[in-house]
């Protein structure tokens, strides 16, 4: 039997709801004061946010992800 060695999508490809994506803006935006948990989860599996200093912050590949979404 073959094993299934395919990855899922990541960072700009990974599809993303659009609560999701609306959280992601408005971390960027500065308007988001508590991010849901299951989206700081997905977010941060996808290397779109990171946690520096103790405050989340959107990652160089998560504004690449909003200007694509745009």
């Amino acid at each position: 039997m073959v094993r299934d060695i395919r990855t899922s999508p990541r960072g700009l490809i990974a599809p993303l709801k659009q609560n999701e994506l609306a959280s992601l803006r408005d971390l960027q935006d500065g308007k988001l004061l508590i991010m849901p948990d299951a989206h700081r989860a997905r977010l941060s599996e996808l290397e779109l946010i990171a946690e520096i200093d103790g405050q989340l912050a959107v990652t160089a590949l998560g504004r690449e992800r909003l200007v694509s979404d745009r």
